[in-house]
């Protein structure tokens, strides 16, 4: 394997642990799942022919884990340091805000003010 290709494979690991825990699909945080099929959406060109190379070195390293279910095989991601390292070593490249480990990556939307809410509330009623 030329180094080129093996920079792709580490880099669409990263996108992998980050998309995975970027949207909640960890064993930490919620019984969540995604398919296979589901995870080279969205991957930047550059390396989506690395990704199924990326999914099988990923479940190798027991950071992806197969979830049999009526529908499909579905996946989660287990939560450690080192996909956390996967996934900032993409963030890092994609020039995306890294992720910390023990810590939920969605941020909490601030609360409209009462008159806000009165405002749209009107707006949205059934007529």
């Amino acid at each position: 394997m030329s180094q080129e290709a093996a920079l792709r494979i580490k880099l669409a690991k990263g996108f992998l642990m980050y998309k995975m825990h970027h949207l909640g699909y960890t064993d930490a945080t919620t019984p969540r799942h995604t398919s296979v099929d589901n995870l080279p959406k969205s991957c930047p060109p550059e390396l989506r022919e690395s990704v199924s190379d990326a999914v099988k070195e990923l479940k190798r390293e027991r950071l992806l884990v197969d979830k049999p279910a009526s529908y499909g095989m579905q996946v989660f991601a287990v939560h450690t340091p080192s996909g956390y390292a996967h996934a900032n070593a993409y963030a890092n490249y994609a020039g995306l805000p890294p992720l910390e480990y023990g810590r939920h990556p969605r941020t909490k939307v601030e609360q409209l003010p009462a008159g806000e809410l009165r405002k749209y509330a009107r707006m949205h009623r059934k007529r």
